[in-house]
């Protein structure tokens, strides 16, 4: 008889110990997951040049298509003080790995953009699936404290 109830205590401090560890545990998954979901923003990244076809190395790489703003603060070789320089023709960006080119132009440039953080899922079907851990989780932890509950309701 006292070795049954041993055993029993075993199983539930097994359990309880178990669901603590889990519950500990969800906000570090979460975060990991909204990571590799999240695309990231970069609102000001100043580079300036003096000479034409100058090239430079954005601070982010594997850019979002599409998402870069690029702002002449200086007016540079145009007269205009502040403009919008338009892609391929005005610069060349290659928005896997960052580098920027500005065509025949001088100045200081305020570049914005998005990119994906080196973390982020490439793959929609990854998203997706990765959505599904945590829920498989919750549910791994249900059953455990299910099980340890229903040994000892078994036992009694």
């Amino acid at each position: 008889m006292k070795k049954r109830k041993a055993q029993i205590a075993g199983v539930m401090l097994g359990g309880i110990i178990a669901v603590i560890i889990g519950v500990a545990m969800i906000p570090v998954f979460t975060s990991l997951i909204d990571d590799a979901q999240t695309i990231k923003s970069v609102l000001l990244e100043q580079k300036t040049n003096t000479a034409f076809n100058t090239t430079f190395n954005l601070d982010k790489d594997d850019l979002v298509g599409g998402s870069i703003v690029v702002l002449n603060s200086t007016g540079g070789s145009s007269s205009s003080v502040v403009d919008t320089l338009r892609d391929n023709s005005e610069f060349i960006l290659n928005e896997k790995s960052g580098v920027f080119k500005v065509v025949n132009r001088t100045g200081t440039w305020n570049l914005s953009y998005n990119y994906e953080p080196t973390t982020y899922l490439d793959t929609s079907t990854g998203r997706t699936l990765v959505k599904q851990i945590t829920l498989m989780y919750a549910v791994a932890l249900i059953v455990i404290t299910l099980g340890s509950v229903g040994i000892v309701l078994a036992k009694k």
